[in-house]
């Protein structure tokens, strides 16, 4: 038995890494409390004629679900300084969220 890896396991590694593209998260609250609404779109600072497609999260809960499955994390300050402004001020911005073209529909940011 050889214990050199596969042809399709080498060809798995070395496979180009799908191209990021840079942008952030604009979120804007309406209403207060639990019956807040909050309008979560993702711009692509490469694409200035793309028109993103707005996801709605009907609370903070499922803002929190919405912004996790996004991928943002919540350990890093300005993650958790946006959040914060959500609350004080209805609205604000997550820098450098890096996703592919395929993430972007995935997560339903973009239309398709």
């Amino acid at each position: 038995m050889s214990a050199l890896p596969s042809g399709s396991a080498v060809a798995a590694r070395l496979a180009p890494a799908k191209p990021k593209t840079r942008g952030f998260l604009h979120i804007v609250r309406h209403g207060a409390g639990p019956n807040a609404i909050y309008v979560v779109t993702y711009h692509r600072l490469d694409r200035v004629g793309t028109l993103p497609k707005p996801a709605l999260a009907e609370g903070a809960q499922a803002l929190i679900e919405l912004l996790e499955r996004i991928g943002a994390d919540f350990h890093l300050r300005e993650v958790r300084g946006a959040l914060e402004d959500i609350l004080r001020l209805g609205s604000a911005n997550f820098p450098d969220l890096w996703l592919s073209d395929e993430e972007m529909l995935e997560k339903g940011l973009v239309e398709s």
